[in-house]
C-alpha cells in the first residue's frame, strides 16, 4: 500500500501509523522528498508521478469552494486525502455545513490559534470544577481522565465556541450590526455549549454601554455554561472614569437575554460591580428563564449586604431549587449578609458554598454553621473571612455533628493555638472529612501534621 501521498489524517503521527501497518508492504509518507522506506526497507524517492486517482482528488480539493464534495466520496482514504489538502481558509459557512470530520476541525483550530489547547473551565456543568475561576487551557485531545473515561467535546464545537467568543470580545458598539451578528450565529449557534467572555468593548460616548447581549444569548439554544464580565482590557488612550461600569441599558439587555437561556446550567458573572437594583433584576431573570441552573458564581462583584438582600427578595420558596454550587467570593458581605443568606440557602440543596474574602467575622460564620446540617454540603470555603478564636466552639460542634462535609477551607483566619488543641480532641469523631485547610491560622506545625494524619485515615 502506498501512503506516500498521506491517505490518513495528518494529525496521526508517523509512529502511530508504523505501529498499525506492515512496513514490509507499504510506503510511508514522504519526509523532505523521501519516503521512509519501500517494501525492501530502503529509502526511495517519493516524487513519482501521481496516479489518476490522486489527480482527481487534487482537482476536487482545488475546486472545493465552487463544488464542495466530501461525504459523496465513498472511500474513507479518499476523504482523508481531501481533508489533508483542503484550504483551511475557505468560508466557514461552507466548511461547517459540509465537513464534520474531527481531524479537519482539529487541524484548522491549530492552524488559526497555533495551539491544541482550549478552555475547559466547566465542561460538565453538573460536576463543576470551580476552585480556580481564572481562564485556563487544557489539552483538548485527552480522551480519558484518571479513574474514568471522559467525554470530549467535538472539535467543531471547540472551534465555533472560540470563534464566537473572539467575535463578541472584539466587536465595538459602533461596529455592531444585527445582520452581521445574525450571520455569525447562523454558522455557530448549534455548536455553542459554553461561552467565556473575558472582556467587552465599551462605547466611547461616555454612556458606558457595551454591545447588546440579549440578541446573542437568545439565539444560543444549546448554551449551558456562561462565564461573563463587563470589564474592559483594551481601551488604551480612550480611558475615562466609569468605562468599566455596567450601564442601565446593559443591565436590561443582559437580564432579557438570561431570561431566554432556558438550558443554562452554570452562570458565572465576575469582576463587575453590581448595584442592588441590578441584582434584583438578574435574580428575577435567572429564576424566570433558567430552570436547570445548578451553578451560580458572582465573585468580585461588590454585592454588599444590601445587594444580597435585594437578590434574595426577588426569589420565592421554589427559586433556584436545582442550585448545587454558590460562589460569593469577595463581595463585602458582613455578619448581617451572612444572616440574610443563611435564611434562604437552608431551603436549598447546596453541595458547595464559597464565601472566602468576605468580612463576615465569627458571628457570620456561626450563623452559616447553624444551617449546614440542613444541607447536603460537601465543600465549604470561609478562608480570609476575619474569623477569630471565638469561632472555636461553633466549629468544633460542626466537625462533630456534620455528616456530609468533605472539604473545609478555613485558612487565612486568626484562630490561634488553642483552636488547634480543641480540634485535636474532636477531629477523630468525624470520619467523613478528608481535607481541612488550616494555612496561616496560627496553628503549630505539630498540630497541622497531626490533622493530616487523621485526615489520611479518613
Amino acid at each position: 500500500m502506498d501512503f506516500s501521498y498521506i491517505e490518513f489524517p495528518s494529525t496521526v503521527s508517523l509512529n502511530v501509523l508504523k505501529a498499525y501497518v506492515d512496513l514490509k508492504k507499504c510506503k510511508l509518507p514522504k519526509i523532505q522528498g523521501l519516503s521512509w522506506q519501500d517494501a525492501g526497507g530502503h529509502q526511495v524517492l517519493a516524487n513519482q508521478p501521481k496516479s489518476l486517482r490522486h489527480l482527481v482528488l487534487d482537482s476536487i480539493a482545488n475546486n472545493w469552494n465552487e463544488t464542495p464534495i466530501f461525504e459523496e466520496v465513498p472511500r474513507k482514504e479518499d476523504r482523508n486525502y481531501i481533508v489533508n489538502n483542503l484550504d483551511v481558509n475557505l468560508p466557514l459557512k461552507i466548511l461547517s455545513s459540509r465537513i464534520k470530520d474531527e481531524f479537519f476541525w482539529r487541524k484548522i483550530y491549530q492552524h488559526r490559534w497555533k495551539t491544541l489547547y482550549y478552555k475547559k473551565y466547566n465542561n460538565n456543568a453538573e460536576q463543576p470544577h470551580h476552585h480556580h475561576h481564572h481562564r485556563h487551557r487544557h489539552q483538548a485531545n485527552t480522551s480519558e481522565t484518571k479513574g474514568k473515561k471522559a467525554t470530549r467535546k467535538p472539535w467543531i464545537n471547540i472551534y465555533m465556541e472560540r470563534h464566537l467568543e473572539e467575535f463578541i470580545e472584539n466587536v465595538t458598539t459602533t461596529d455592531y450590526e444585527q445582520e452581521n451578528v445574525q450571520a455569525t450565529l447562523d454558522i455557530c449557534a448549534t455548536y455553542i455549549n459554553q461561552l467565556e467572555i473575558n472582556y467587552l468593548q465599551t462605547s466611547m460616548d461616555g454612556q458606558h454601554d457595551h454591545i447588546p447581549l440579549d440578541f446573542i444569548l437568545s439565539n444560543l439554544p444549546e448554551l449551558h455554561t456562561l462565564r461573563l464580565t463587563y470589564c474592559t482590557k483594551t481601551i488604551g488612550m480612550n480611558f475615562y472614569l466609569g468605562c468599566n461600569v455596567l450601564s442601565q441599558r446593559d443591565t436590561l439587555l443582559l437580564a432579557r437575554g438570561l431570561s431566554r437561556c432556558h438550558e443554562l446550567k452554570s452562570f458565572c458573572f465576575h469582576n463587575t460591580k453590581l448595584e442592588p437594583h441590578q441584582l434584583r433584576l438578574f435574580a428575577h431573570s435567572l429564576d424566570k428563564g433558567c430552570h436547570h441552573l445548578n451553578t451560580l458564581a458572582l465573585p468580585h462583584c461588590a454585592l454588599g449586604d444590601e445587594g444580597i438582600r435585594q437578590f434574595l427578595d426577588a426569589c420565592h420558596s421554589e427559586s433556584f431549587s436545582t442550585l448545587k454550587y454558590l460562589d460569593l467570593t469577595n463581595n463585602k458581605l458582613s455578619a448581617e449578609g451572612a444572616y440574610i443568606l443563611s435564611g434562604v440557602i437552608k431551603d436549598l440543596s447546596l453541595e458547595e458554598l464559597i464565601l472566602r474574602l468576605n468580612p463576615i467575622g465569627s458571628n457570620g460564620a456561626t450563623t452559616i454553621f447553624s444551617i449546614l446540617d440542613c444541607l447536603p454540603i460537601k465543600n465549604l470555603d470561609i478562608s480570609g473571612c476575619l474569623l477569630t478564636d471565638s469561632i472555636t466552639k461553633a466549629f468544633m460542634q460542626l466537625v462533630v455533628t456534620n455528616k456530609s462535609l468533605i472539604c473545609i477551607d478555613i485558612s487565612n483566619n486568626v484562630l490561634g493555638k488553642d483552636f488547634g488543641k480543641h480540634l485535636i480532641k474532636v477531629i477523630g469523631f468525624n470520619r467523613k472529612i478528608i481535607n481541612i485547610d488550616l494555612h496561616n491560622t496560627g496553628l503549630t506545625q505539630e498540630h497541622r501534621n497531626q490533622f493530616k494524619e487523621f485526615l489520611r485515615q479518613n
